[in-house]
């Protein structure tokens, strides 16, 4: 195995953004893809969240779905598919005929260009069950080859994933994502040495949140796309939203404290 590097500050919570783009600008552009980031970032994020899996061959590329279905013009799983087939593939005409010609983008291809938009990054890792490693494995070797300067946060659905993360880059802040906060957040957050929990939030429930935060843990929601329950957590003590509309987000929250929500 190649030495481990620490790739981020030990915890990118301290430099968390309020407002981070969901898969990119992902209401005006097709989510996970190029046009989404640098949209995003034209819009003035300085964070965005992006799923990663493997293709067949164990490279860590850009996509939320295991099917391809959805957000290209190909079908079958993305993990039974090359990355030579996976970049024939069309990811952005499904969203708007502008977007034709998108490429699915690999995960160094990604961190390239974060570091040139000075993007933090959530890296919500998407693994198909049993692959778990080899898709841990994936993100660590993009990681090796490309020194990426921006702060960054592993996140997931998945224990295992998260455990495998722990092992291979632990100098990574990491994050379990839920959508109801269950009542055994503690253990869970420990079981993988998580320094946050992500939630949904239909599921936001004042005196959780309260105990986690006592308790040192940070909290970020998903999927947020109004100024109103936006504030309304932030208040409440979470740490930023993600959301589908980060400029209209950054606007609304910045007029109604009178400047930037940026910290």
């Amino acid at each position: 195995m190649p030495t481990m590097i620490p790739f981020s500050s030990p915890d990118a919570y301290e430099e968390i953004s309020p407002v981070i783009a969901h898969r990119g600008a992902s209401g005006h552009a097709p989510e996970n893809t190029r046009a989404a980031i640098e949209l995003a970032a034209r819009q003035g994020a300085r964070w965005a969240e992006v799923d990663v899996t493997i293709s067949a061959d164990g490279i860590a590329v850009i996509h939320h779905d295991a099917d391809l279905k959805r957000c290209s013009d190909g079908d079958g799983l993305v993990i039974q598919k090359r990355l030579a087939e996976l970049k024939q593939l069309d990811v952005g005409s499904w969203f708007a005929e502008q977007y034709r010609g998108e490429q699915i983008l690999t995960l160094s291809e990604l961190l390239v260009l974060a570091n040139h938009l000075e993007l933090g990054l959530n890296l919500e890792i998407k693994p198909t069950i049993g692959r778990e490693p080899e898709t841990v494995w994936a993100i660590h070797k993009a990681l090796q080859q490309v020194h990426f300067e921006q702060p960054l946060l592993l996140s997931s659905f998945s224990i295992h994933a998260l455990q495998s993360a722990r092992r291979h880059m632990p100098h990574i802040t990491r994050a379990l994502n839920v959508e109801a906060i269950p009542a055994d957040w503690q253990h869970r957050l420990e079981e993988a040495d998580c320094a946050g929990l992500h939630f949904a939030k239909e599921f936001f429930d004042a005196a959780q949140v309260s105990a986690i935060r006592e308790a040192g843990y940070h909290m970020l929601v998903f999927t947020v796309n109004d100024a109103d329950t936006a504030q309304r957590l932030l208040q409440a003590g979470v740490d930023g939203v993600f959301t589908d509309l980060p400029q209209a987000l950054e606007q609304a929250l910045g007029n109604a404290r009178g400047g930037s929500v940026s910290h």
